[in-house]
């Protein structure tokens, strides 16, 4: 199951794979803008495919979930 988490106005994905079968999970994550009633926009507002690898896909997810909110504070534009 993909993760998901509404920071600031934009609501995050971690959607994390891996690149061959049994192997390590490489952190990724989506993010769309959210508008004053909390409707999420069809349009993508931002993606990372992330360097690191981890053993489970939702550490891989947690580690994306945690980028995403340091790349939101990083840009005022999307900060609510």
């Amino acid at each position: 199951m993909k993760s998901s988490i509404s920071y600031k106005s934009c609501l995050i994905r971690g959607e994390s794979f891996q690149r061959t079968k049994d192997g390590k999970w490489v952190p990724q994550y989506t993010l769309r803008r959210q508008d004053t009633k909390n409707q999420v926009s069809d349009f993508l507002s931002h993606q990372a495919q992330l360097d690191k690898t981890f053993p489970t896909e939702s550490a891989a997810d947690d580690f994306a979930l945690q980028e995403a909110m340091k790349w939101i504070d990083k840009n005022s534009k999307l900060k609510s």
